[in-house]
C-alpha cells in the first residue's frame, strides 16, 4: 500500500512539475512578445521625435524666409512711395 501511495504522489508531483513548466512557458513566451513591442516601440518613439526635429527646423527656416521676405517688401514699399 505504501508504494503505490508513494507513486501516486510522485503522479501528483510530475503533473504539478508539468503545469509549472507549462505556466513558466506562456510567462516567458509573453514576456519575449513584449519586450519585442517595447523595443518596437522605443524605435519608433526615436524615430517620431528625430522626425520632429527636422520638421522644426523647417519651420524656422520658414520663418526666417518670412521675415527675410517682409522685411524685403517693407523695404521696397518704403522705396516705392519715395
Amino acid at each position: 500500500m505504501q508504494i503505490f501511495d508513494y507513486k501516486k504522489k510522485i503522479a501528483e508531483a510530475e503533473t504539478k512539475l508539468k503545469q509549472q513548466q507549462n505556466l513558466y512557458e506562456a510567462v516567458r513566451s509573453d514576456r519575449n512578445l513584449y519586450s519585442k513591442n517595447l523595443i518596437e516601440s522605443q524605435d519608433e518613439i526615436t524615430e517620431m521625435k528625430r522626425k520632429l526635429k527636422i520638421m522644426n527646423h523647417q519651420i524656422d527656416q520658414l520663418k526666417e524666409e518670412i521675415t527675410a521676405k517682409e522685411a524685403t517688401l517693407v523695404k521696397e514699399h518704403l522705396e516705392h512711395q519715395r
